[in-house]
C-alpha cells in the first residue's frame, strides 16, 4: 500500500467517524443544539482538525442527507426495474418508503425532518434528493396520464401522496398505529391504507377498456 493510498484510506475513515457521530448527535439533540466542538468531542478529535474535512456543520448535515437519499434512490431504482406498470411502481414505492423509514430511522429523520434552510441544496449535496423527487414525480405523472386519478394536477397529487406517506410513517414511528389499530394485522392494514391513497376515480375501468 502506497503512502498516498494509506492517507486516503485514513481520511475516509475519519470522515466516516465524523459523519456517524454527527448523525447521532443531530438526531438526538437537534441540529441547532450541536456544535462542531461537540462533534469533535464525541470522537475525541481536535475541533480545529474537523475543518479539514468539513467547512461547517451545515456541510456535514448536507452530506448526511445526500447519503440517505442515495440509499433511498437505490430502493426506488429496484422498484422501477421490477414493476413496469406505474401504478405497481407507485404501490411498491410506498412500501419501500415505509420500510426505509423503519430500517434507517436516523437517515430518514435527517432527510425529511430537517429544515431546507439548514442544508445546501445545490450541486453534490442535492443530487440524490432531486433524483428521488423526480423519480417519484415521474411515476405520478404516468399514473395521471393513465386516467386512474381523473383530472388532477400532478404536482398537487405528488404532495398529497407524499404527505399521506410521511404522516403515516410518523404515526407508525410513534407507536400510534400499533396502539390504536385494535390488534389488526399491521402489514395488512398498511396495505389497505396505501390502496386507499391509490384508489381510482369512478370510470377508470371504463377508461382502461376503451384505451
Amino acid at each position: 500500500m502506497t503512502t498516498k493510498t494509506r492517507r486516503e484510506r485514513d481520511r475516509d475513515k475519519m470522515r466516516r467517524r465524523i459523519l456517524d457521530a454527527a448523525r447521532q448527535l443531530f438526531v438526538r439533540e437537534g441540529f441547532d443544539n450541536v456544535s462542531m466542538r461537540r462533534i469533535a468531542t464525541r470522537i475525541e478529535y481536535s475541533p480545529a482538525a474537523l475543518y479539514r474535512y468539513f467547512r461547517n456543520k451545515k456541510e456535514i448535515l448536507s452530506a448526511l442527507r445526500e447519503e440517505g437519499f442515495a440509499r433511498f434512490v437505490e430502493r426506488q431504482e429496484r422498484a422501477r426495474k421490477t414493476f413496469p406498470d406505474p401504478i405497481e411502481r407507485l404501490r411498491a414505492g410506498a412500501r419501500e418508503y415505509i420500510r426505509f423509514a423503519q430500517s434507517e430511522p436516523e437517515h430518514y429523520h435527517l432527510m425529511f425532518s430537517t429544515s431546507c434552510g439548514q442544508v445546501d441544496l445545490d450541486g453534490e449535496w442535492a443530487a440524490s434528493s432531486l433524483r428521488s423527487f423526480r423519480m417519484f414525480r415521474d411515476m405520478v405523472v404516468e399514473c395521471v396520464a393513465s386516467g386512474r386519478f381523473g383530472e388532477v394536477d400532478p404536482d398537487a397529487l405528488v404532495f398529497a401522496l407524499w404527505g399521506q406517506l410521511h404522516g403515516l410513517v410518523h404515526l407508525i414511528a410513534t407507536g400510534q398505529v400499533a396502539a390504536l389499530s385494535n390488534g389488526a394485522d399491521l402489514d395488512a392494514l398498511l396495505g389497505r391504507i396505501i390502496e386507499f391513497g391509490l384508489r381510482p376515480v369512478p370510470g377508470f375501468q371504463q377508461f382502461q377498456s376503451e384505451a
